[in-house]
């Protein structure tokens, strides 16, 4: 039985969707102080300075390490986030919903300062892979490196909204069932309006209260008011995912196109090469068959003037001996 003090004489105003959210906002602990599994305080975050200037490989590689790292805690935070959503569907009291919801809500904030650190290594990698004072080539390996993680933190960010996204009809559902169980008679239509529309859920909740004794009426409306609060919060945590997953998607579209820049730039100094060295080499052999034609012809005239001396010379002896 919930506490008399959270109970107002106006039943209808129990489906509020805000006063589980301020009671939760109270509630809230950093997950260090509760003993979380999580490992975020382990990592090194220097590099979110927003000078931070990549000057080595080796400190290039150190930062894709730890987004790699944050990217690897926030798949695990992922699974954990989805078992508590299911432990706070099936709860079975308020008392232990609420401590649920708690827990989930630390994990959720953990992971939100996951994603911003991964995010900050990101863009500390994009200026480095950018930077013009380097070689194309190792702007080019630094970028692929710079791509492979953004999309990996995407495909996670996606991930963790299709989760929600699910958690929120799971949600859904199982306030159906609320509604179903303490009105028989109303149909999915009017239930599934009231999950929607406050009017809806108002006079639907008047229903309740005529058909209901006054203590499970009571049981009931509380009970749609906190988890009509915890649709609330996850569909607004839906939205923020998806204004996250664009801005990823246009990282990894940015360093694409600079990478698919500088692929062709480097394609057309090695084309530029290659066609130097093949003229050089055309030159090359010219001069070469130039060459030989030269020592060709300056043999062929040797040869022409041994004969001819030879034959002078046989000519001068046979005059001389009186045969010709």
């Amino acid at each position: 039985m919930p506490h008399p003090a959270l109970l107002s004489d106006d039943l209808v105003q129990l489906t509020g969707n805000h006063m589980h959210l301020q009671c939760l906002q109270i509630g809230r602990t950093s997950l260090e102080s509760v003993g979380s599994q999580t490992d975020v305080a382990s990592i090194d975050l220097s590099y979110q300075t927003d000078g931070l200037a990549i000057t080595t490989e080796s400190s290039f590689a150190r930062v894709a390490e730890n987004v790699n790292e944050h990217i690897g805690t926030l798949e695990k935070n992922i699974v954990h986030i989805e078992r508590l959503h299911s432990e706070a569907i099936y709860a079975t009291s308020p008392f232990r919903y609420t401590q649920v919801l708690r827990t989930r809500e630390q994990y959720a904030d953990d992971t939100d300062a996951i994603v911003t650190k991964a995010r900050a290594g990101l863009q500390a990698m994009e200026r480095a892979a950018n930077d013009p004072s380097i070689h194309k080539g190792d702007r080019a390996m630094r970028g692929n490196r710079h791509v492979a993680l953004a999309r990996k933190l995407r495909d996670q960010i996606e991930s963790y909204r299709k989760m929600e996204r699910e958690q929120a009809t799971r949600n859904r559902d199982r306030l159906a069932r609320l509604y179903k169980v303490a009105c028989p008679s109303v149909s999915d239509v009017e239930i599934y309006g009231a999950i929607e529309d406050p009017a809806a859920g108002r006079a639907l909740a008047l229903k309740i209260t005529e058909v209901c004794r006054p203590a499970e009426a009571r049981r009931v409306l509380k009970d749609v008011a906190d988890r009509q609060g915890d649709i609330v919060t996850i569909e607004r945590m839906v939205g923020e995912l998806t204004k996250l997953h664009v801005d990823i998607s246009e990282i990894v579209n940015r360093q694409q196109r600079k990478l698919d820049t500088i692929v062709v730039s480097v394609e057309r100094v090695e084309t530029s090469r290659t066609l130097g060295r093949l003229s050089e080499k055309g030159a090359q052999r010219t001069g070469q068959i130039g060459r030989r034609r030269r020592t060709w012809w300056i043999i062929l005239v040797a040869i022409a003037l041994v004969i001819a001396i030879a034959l002078s010379t046989t000519l001068g002896v046979l005059k001389s001996q009186g045969r010709l």
